[in-house]
């Protein structure tokens, strides 16, 4: 299970590609793709391996300030849960 101080990274054989408010992540090894909305994108792409889950909150945070941070924390940490689990991004520390 991830916690805030989590750090991510996009796994190496992902690619994905921006159509208008959505992101298409395409999972070549696996065969498979998923499609992101604008906030999950937005999570995605700060997804650097230098940041942490709880840094990537505060920053998404910084442009919906009227949700909760601790809402933004918690829906940052489901996301990347299902990135991992999905394959799409790999764990820099833990």
């Amino acid at each position: 299970m991830l916690t805030s101080t989590d750090i991510l990274t996009l796994a190496l054989d992902v690619v994905s590609r921006q159509n208008e408010d959505e992101l298409v992540v395409v999972l070549p090894q696996a065969g498979k793709f998923f499609v992101l909305n604008r906030t999950g994108a937005e999570i995605f792409q700060l997804l650097d391996g230098q940041r942490t889950l709880a840094e990537i909150a505060v920053t998404l945070h910084a442009g919906y300030a009227d949700i909760p941070l601790a809402r933004v924390q918690t829906d940052v940490l489901a996301l990347a849960q299902k990135l991992l689990a999905r394959g799409a991004v790999r764990a820099v520390t833990s």
